[in-house]
Formats: C-alpha cells, structure tokens, sequence
C-alpha cells in the first residue's frame, strides 16, 4: 500500500529518552497530540537499542540525569559520532557541561507549547 501521508513528523518519529516515567507520559501524549510520533525510552541503553536497529527517527529528546550504563551527555555523544546528522536536545533542570556534544538545550520544567514549537522547527514540519 502506498503510504501517501505527506507530514514529515508522522514519518519519523522523535525518540524521547526520559527516566521518569510520568514525565516521559506526559511529554509524549502532548507531542502526539501535536501530530508528533514518539518512541519512548526510560534510559541510554534502550535508546541506542532503538538506534542500532535501524528505526528511523528524527530528532532525539534526552532528560540529563538517567540511571543505566551513561547518563543523556553520554547519549548525545554516542548520537553525535554514530549519528551526525540526527540533531540531539538534551533537557534538565540544571545547565549541561561546557564540553557536552548537542544541537539544543531545553531548561526543565518545560514550557510544552515552545517545547512543541522548538521540534517542529528543528524538524522541519
């Protein structure tokens, strides 16, 4: 079947990396109410599984402080060497470390709607 759904957002979903489970709830019913898909993971681990499985996605969402084998700044560099070209937000209530490797910084709490905004612009829908 021809998939004829023109909307770039719906074609590669945003893969949201965030411990908390009812944050990470919260964020992705706000996103798919916008039209965005989203791939929840509760840590780097699950995340890089999604990645090397070949799942297209379009953007990278990670919370800062996660437990599991390395933390959102070790997720965005692993993104940033085997990925290049996915863009990386990381997101926390304190500021990332200077050297840290990614695309935007989102300061938790969040304000969704400029959340909102923000993805799609860096997505281009």
């Amino acid at each position: 079947m021809l998939d004829t759904d023109t909307n770039p957002l719906s074609k590669a979903p945003v893969l949201l990396v965030e411990d908390d489970v009812l944050v990470r709830t919260m964020v992705s019913d706000e996103l798919r109410a916008n039209g965005i898909s989203v791939i929840e993971c509760g840590d780097a681990d699950e995340a890089l599984e999604v990645l090397r499985s070949r799942t297209q996605v379009s953007l990278i969402v990670t919370d800062i402080q996660m437990p599991g084998s390395m933390n959102g700044v070790g997720l965005a560099s692993v993104i940033k060497r085997e990925y290049p070209e996915l863009k990386v937000i990381i997101t926390s209530s304190e500021r990332p470390p200077h050297d840290a490797k990614f695309d935007h910084f989102v300061a938790k709490p969040w304000d969704i709607p400029n959340v909102i905004r923000h993805i799609k612009s860096i997505v281009g829908a």
